[in-house]
């Protein structure tokens, strides 16, 4: 018989809200067959496997903090590709 599935709730700290958008677009590209929902508190996943829902809570928390350091690099990066490709 399959694994159950479950409904998942995964907080995140109200600093790194402003990135969940951002990482929820990836985790679905990831994981199609899960459907993810910014929520107040944090993220809800539907569809988890019971035995996925500890893998699953660690990747919605890294893809969020993943966002988070592409959000706050992204003009570092852009004003070094400036300086390069500057004649």
């Amino acid at each position: 018989m399959g694994d159950t599935l479950l409904q998942l709730a995964v907080e995140i700290p109200q600093t790194f809200q402003q990135f969940v958008d951002g990482a929820l677009l990836r985790l679905q590209a990831q994981h199609p067959h899960l459907r993810f929902t910014a929520t107040e508190s944090g993220v809800e996943v539907q569809g988890v496997a019971a035995a996925a829902a500890d893998e699953i809570r660690r990747q919605v928390s890294y893809a969020v903090y993943r966002e988070k350091v592409y959000a706050e690099t992204l003009p570092l990066r852009q004003n070094l590709i400036n300086a390069v490709t500057a004649r």
